[in-house]
């Protein structure tokens, strides 16, 4: 596959926005987290996923002007409103709001409603780490259509209803953790799509229930199974309780009743951070010197394949499949924005 200058793209993403009346800012702000799900080993949530911000922003679904304005607040939570507008500003707004609460407090909670996708969960673990503190996000309930289903059904019933962490380490590299209670993110059956490739047994099902790897199935009224059998079914039950029931985001007569439920903790919140920060080093060494098994080189801690793929990726460039690039180019074209960075690949 081609591979295309990273600074190019989140130039043409933000033009794109902004041609679509988005303000500068939020323009800016999306743009930045596609190319970084991108640069991260992630397209699943990178540009691939600008024409259908774009179909939903004409649907009305996504109202590009519209920021996140507070409901309530108490001294260690707050419920905030993202008003139908791109979600990734949204939880942004949420992982501060909930740090500068946990650092004062100890522990905090945030919820959000009438959100819409907020792209890579990771990126907002990322932050709260950065911010300094533990972060659990939950982000569930019924966007738009639904397309799991549950545990020995096959009815679209729930949603890929993700969730992500963050364990900061002050020397060892942070742990990331994020994955969708589905066995895969609804974005890589696109990526799949999108290179005509086929997807791991036991991801997904036709619509008759039948298992199949062709993510095709999926897309004319198949559905995704849950990760881990009844294990994953429960975990997404879970995700959707808080996301959604939690914060209220399912009362709404809108057809997307998506929610997050984000809590944040001191690290210091029981023991002075020398003594929980050492303890998590400790474990990072227990697993980073384990024999690796064969078929692997080494363990790594969750987040390190992310940090190492933004690594590759800057030098190298974001890798786009044939197919996404022409909707990019259509997609641009249409808007009058300029595509020619989609014109030049590197070593092209």
């Amino acid at each position: 596959m081609p591979s295309f200058a990273s600074e190019g793209l989140r130039v043409f993403a933000r033009d794109v926005f902004i041609a679509c009346n988005t303000p500068e800012d939020l323009a800016e702000e999306v743009a930045t987290a596609l190319i970084l799900a991108d640069l991260s080993g992630h397209p699943s949530h990178g540009v691939i996923r600008i024409p259908s911000y774009i179909d939903e922003m004409n649907a009305g679904r996504v109202v590009p002007g519209n920021r996140v304005t507070e409901i309530s607040r108490t001294a260690t939570a707050v419920l905030l409103d993202a008003n139908w507008g791109f979600g990734h500003p949204a939880a942004a707004h949420a992982t501060r709001e909930v740090a500068a609460m946990a650092l004062e407090s100890g522990i905090a909670l945030a919820g959000v409603v009438s959100l819409n996708h907020v792209g890579r969960l990771g990126q907002w673990a990322e932050l709260a780490a950065d911010l300094g503190i533990i972060m659990l996000m939950f982000t569930g309930g019924e966007y738009i259509t639904n397309t799991a289903a549950p545990f020995g059904g096959m009815s679209r019933r729930l949603s890929t209803n993700p969730m992500s962490a963050a364990i900061p380490s002050a020397t060892k590299g942070d742990m990331i953790l994020d994955f969708a209670t589905t066995a895969s993110a609804e974005g890589k059956l696109r990526v799949a799509r999108a290179k005509g490739a086929e997807v791991a047994p036991n991801v997904i099902i036709d619509k008759h229930g039948n298992p199949t790897t062709d993510p095709e199935d999926f897309y004319e009224g198949g559905m995704l199974l849950p990760f881990g059998g009844h294990k994953g079914y429960a975990l997404s039950m879970l995700v959707h309780a808080l996301g959604s029931c939690l914060t209220g985001a399912w009362n709404t007569e809108k057809i997307n009743k998506f929610g997050a439920a984000v809590i944040g903790i001191d690290p210091a919140v029981f023991v002075p951070a020398e003594i929980g920060g050492g303890g998590v080093d400790r474990l990072f060494d227990r697993m980073t010197t384990s024999q690796p098994a064969p078929g692997f080189d080494e363990v790594l801690i969750p987040g390190e394949p992310e940090r190492r793929s933004r690594e590759r990726y800057s030098k190298e460039g974001v890798e786009l499949s044939e197919a996404t690039v022409d909707a990019l180019r259509k997609s641009g074209e249409a808007l009058g924005v300029d595509t020619s960075s989609l014109d030049a690949p590197l070593g092209g």
